[in-house]
């Protein structure tokens, strides 16, 4: 599926996070976020952000050299700086998809799957209690703009989450892939 859109807002009438994605082919689907997913999302999503913002500032060549902690955290800054200068906050979500493969409703998520791919995209697999599944590939522009949009929503739910502390070096990053219930 080719992402066209993507919006993370805290519906605050659900006490949830909403994450709606559009595709080029005019689908659309929806997700809620309840704050505990979040509160073992967000360090996790952070962490991968990052370190794939990293293997891409970090030329091939040099990938399997160790980066030390200190360039990490500069390599990291510069690719978020980089992707947020590309990205488009101001076109408003377009609501009016013409298919919803998962249903009207948005599937609630129960389990998130992170995962580096090895050509600097970043899978999320979100699944819901039938296991129905959604599977993004986001580039590591649309992984710093999702981290940016649900850092927004967090702040705006106002759920007592650390947004800007939450792994924010890639010295502490995650396993290749995480798995969050």
């Amino acid at each position: 599926m080719q992402i066209r859109q993507v919006a993370m807002h805290y519906r605050p009438e659900a006490d949830r996070l909403l994450l709606r994605v559009n595709s080029n082919s005019g689908q659309q689907f929806s997700v809620w976020f309840t704050r505990r997913l979040c509160a073992r999302l967000w360090p996790q999503l952070v962490n991968i952000v990052t370190r794939v913002g990293v293997a891409q500032a970090v030329p091939r060549a040099s990938r399997d050299a160790t980066v030390m902690p200190e360039a990490q955290a500069m390599l990291a800054q510069v690719a978020r700086e980089s992707a947020l200068r590309e990205s488009d906050f101001k076109t408003p979500f377009d609501t009016q998809a013409s298919v919803h493969p998962l249903g009207p409703e948005p599937m609630l998520a129960v389990e998130v799957q992170l995962t580096p791919m090895p050509d600097g995209h970043l899978r999320l697999l979100i699944l819901d209690i039938d296991k129905r599944n959604l599977q993004l590939q986001l580039t590591a522009q649309l992984a710093v703009a999702v981290q940016e949009l649900t850092a927004q929503a967090l702040r705006d739910a106002d759920w007592g989450l650390e947004i800007e502390a939450a792994g924010a070096t890639a010295a502490d990053a995650a396993p290749p892939s995480t798995l969050l219930n």
